[in-house]
């Protein structure tokens, strides 16, 4: 086969995305010399069209023009054929009487109809992709088709399409056959998304955790092979969606909609605090115990509580505030001028003493002092306000972004956008907690997933597992998301090593419990020394609490020589730590968060693929499947091939 140049091969991506209704297809034509993120970004959704099983792009609005008369279809008058003007006092010229003019029929009136697009409308939209599963195949075929024609690459160019974890084998037979049929390609690859991941992030061995819209992933690859047992596929509640709807139970009532939600979930203002941390307002008793106020200590003595231990409002023991006059005493601060009456003067005094413009002069100026002390306080305030961290106010405003129509007489008319500020509270901070008819979130479902995925490799593997932990997904774009789901993860899965060690006995190995004696001071003879699971330094407790849940094996005394069998890794089955992969810092265009971040490095790591396998190995390695193959393995010949 002919090499394959980076400039012909072309990479597709269906990824789903946090936006409502606007799940997005990566794709680019060409490798550049530096990988960057995805060149076009098609939102994954068709419009029927007005024939039976056709799909159109965006959505086809009639529009009526206005009624045409005399024929005309842009509202001008019909050219009126050149007549002489009669002269109605004039008798013919061949001396017959005129005939009294007839008023000739209006012509009717017809409205033509055109149509034309709505890139902005989803309405009657049809998304073929539903929790990573293909549910309209005409749809999603249809889709394909148009962005390789928007694409329109060469006639010799290569395709590889990223796969979800959930396809089946005939849905991979079924794209095969498509893009080989209709597209006449010369060569095709099909690749795993969490094997894309790795490729991305150069690690041979990780679990990835693909938080999509509506459902989330968890796989676990070892030396490049995703392991198929125990995988989390698809699982539900866990997606960026989820997060939406939890956001729209707590601001329903204020008036929210989903789309308001959604916009929240994606501003600078919508995060998740870390565990610990108390919301805005909140304060944190850190162990001491909260006193009641008392009203009638309150009322009396100014305290909050009475009795032993009795607090003043501000949390101080009471006495303890200095008596006396002044800033931050019981009295408190003297009393000023009443406000209300700073404008009244002793007009009889002021005249008496003479010197009636210097006391006005020094009344303007003090009045001008305390009006700039105002004012810089107020100033002072708001720049505090803006200083302090999302994590620290109470409220904050995000910009909300809707589409009205541009002529609000015609509802059906064009639409426009319009921009409005919304100010939310502290439930910006409760995305992630769990709904009312449920007790579990979002976080323990996926924490969840994990674990039991991991558990399912091999145990000699699970380490590498438990500290290569991609995440990655716009889903999980929310600020403090993958932080928030590492340190549950490290709660509840991990043993610090203090404990791993606490009870490590010193002893030798080779020494044995002595046997009974039956009586006699005599000890009767030791014979060959057992080896205990755990005697090369772990502790034997935390040994048997791992293996809690495993079969109990056969006595060691009924089987002669155990010790060469008994290979059990009591230090793999729990983690002693979980960490993240760092992500790679050769690509500096997927640094940018606000644009595309390293939450679609699937997209990333087909790029890496697709270099190494059409460009690099030329297919020595059998990496795609061609098209003389095809012709002679059918679309099942994909199953050797596909990633």
């Amino acid at each position: 086969m002919p090499p394959f140049k980076d400039e012909h091969v072309l990479v597709t991506y269906a990824l789903q995305i946090i936006a409502p209704g606007s799940e997005t297809t990566l794709a680019q034509l060409g490798l550049p010399e530096t990988f960057t993120p995805a060149q076009w970004r098609f939102p994954t959704r068709m419009f029927p069209a007005t024939k039976e099983n056709e799909w159109e792009p965006h959505r086809i609005r009639e529009k009526k023009s206005p009624a045409a008369t005399n024929g005309t279809s842009n509202g001008a008058t019909a050219p009126q054929p050149e007549t002489d003007v009669e002269m109605k006092d004039q008798s013919a010229a061949d001396g017959s009487e005129s005939k009294p003019e007839v008023p000739a029929e209006a012509a009717d009136e017809t409205a033509t109809v055109t149509y034309e697009e709505e890139p902005e409308s989803t309405e009657s939209a049809v998304y073929p992709i539903r929790e990573g599963r293909i549910e309209n195949w005409s749809c999603f075929l249809a889709l394909v088709t148009h962005i390789y024609n928007t694409l329109s690459p060469p006639f010799h160019t290569p395709i590889l399409v990223v796969s979800q974890p959930c396809w089946s084998a005939r849905d991979h037979e079924i794209i095969t056959q498509f893009f080989f049929e209709n597209f006449k390609i010369p060569a095709f690859c099909l690749i795993d998304a969490a094997l894309a991941t790795c490729y991305a992030y150069g690690v041979p061995s990780a679990t990835v955790v693909d938080v999509g819209h509506s459902k989330c992933d968890v796989t676990a690859v070892s030396e490049f092979v995703p392991q198929e047992a125990g995988r989390g596929v698809a699982v539900k509640r866990c997606g960026g969606d989820a997060l939406t709807l939890r956001l729209l139970e707590l601001l329903e009532r204020k008036g929210f909609n989903y789309e308001m939600c959604e916009q929240l979930k994606k501003s600078s203002i919508c995060e998740i605090l870390p565990l610990g941390v108390p919301m805005p307002g909140e304060e944190q008793t850190n162990g001491t115990t909260t006193v009641e106020a008392n009203p009638a200590a309150a009322a009396s003595t100014g305290a909050a509580s009475s009795g032993p231990g009795a607090l003043e409002a501000d949390g101080k023991p009471v006495g303890q505030a200095p008596r006396g006059p002044g800033v931050g005493t019981e009295v408190g601060e003297p009393r000023g001028e009443d406000e209300e009456n700073e404008g009244v003067l002793d007009v009889a005094s002021i005249v008496a003493r003479g010197d009636t413009s210097e006391f006005l002069a020094k009344r303007e100026k003090e009045r001008a002092e305390k009006a700039a002390i105002k004012k810089a306080g107020a100033a002072a305030e708001a720049a505090r306000t803006i200083r302090m961290k999302n994590s620290e106010k109470p409220k904050a405003t995000f910009q909300y972004e809707e589409h009205v129509p541009a002529d609000e007489s015609v509802p059906d008319g064009p639409l426009k956008k319009r921009k409005r500020d919304i100010e939310v509270g502290l439930e910006r901070f409760l995305a992630a907690t769990p709904k009312s008819e449920s007790d579990l979130g979002i976080f323990d479902i996926i924490a969840a997933t994990i674990h039991n995925t991991i558990q399912a490799v091999d145990g000699s593997k699970r380490s590498d597992l438990w500290e290569n932990l991609i995440i990655v997904g716009n889903g999980s774009r929310l600020r403090g998301f993958k932080d928030s789901l590492l340190q549950i993860l490290t709660t509840r899965y991990t043993l610090s090593p203090s404990s791993a060690t606490m009870f490590t006995s010193e002893l030798p190995s080779n020494l044995s419990t002595p046997l009974p004696t039956g009586g006699t001071n005599t000890p009767m003879g030791q014979g060959t020394p057992v080896h205990h699971p755990a005697a090369h330094g772990v502790n034997p407790l935390l040994v048997a609490a791992t293996h809690a849940n495993q079969p109990t094996p056969p006595s060691t005394f009924q089987t002669p020589h155990i010790e060469s069998f008994d290979q059990r890794h009591g230090h793999s089955q729990t983690p002693t730590s979980i960490k993240t992969v760092k992500g790679p810092e050769y690509f500096p265009e997927w640094k940018d968060a606000n644009y595309s971040g390293m939450e679609e490095a699937s997209f990333l790591g087909a790029q890496v693929a697709a270099k190494v396998i059409f460009v690099v190995d030329q297919g020595v390695s059998k990496g795609f499947f061609t098209r003389s193959e095809y012709n002679d393995m059918g679309p099942a010949g994909i199953h050797e091939y596909a990633m």
